[in-house]
């Protein structure tokens, strides 16, 4: 009844269902109510708008990450302190270092950007605002 060749067909036919819904689902949440529905500049300006969300995400994921990693940095310590022959100890310093950058990733992105871009007040819809707020609000 369901052979192997009938099962890739019936997969790929459910995958490019799937695909095309997700398509025109995501054209549909990505036009705006005050443009025309449907037309590429509208979805295409909505799409911008989202990237100041996308960037203050990825600076909140780095703060996280970068404590996620200093943690892990101190049982790496542990570990080498108890047993240094099988954790050598460039294991723990290279955690906290990439810890420690990360944690201060949001507090030199703005002047990271303006270094590499110039005076430049804004890219991608994306000030670099967010990160001195991120700043603020942990304080």
């Amino acid at each position: 009844m369901f052979d192997k060749k009938n099962l890739c067909r019936i997969a790929k036919i459910l995958a490019t269902a799937i695909g095309l819904s997700l398509l025109f689902v995501g054209m549909a949440y990505a036009t705006d109510s005050t443009t025309p529905t449907g037309s590429v500049g509208a979805i295409s300006e909505t799409v911008a708008k989202s990237f100041t969300g996308i960037g203050k995400l990825m600076l909140g994921t780095a703060y996280v990450a970068g404590i996620g990693f200093a943690i892990a940095s101190i049982f790496k310590f542990k570990q080498h302190r108890d047993n240094p022959t099988q954790v050598p100890i460039g294991t723990p310093i290279v955690l906290l270092l990439v810890g420690v950058c990360l944690m201060f990733a949001p507090a030199i992105m703005k002047a990271g950007g303006t270094t590499v871009f110039g005076d430049t007040k804004q890219a991608g819809g994306f000030t670099g605002e967010g990160a001195t707020k991120i700043i603020e609000e942990t304080k």
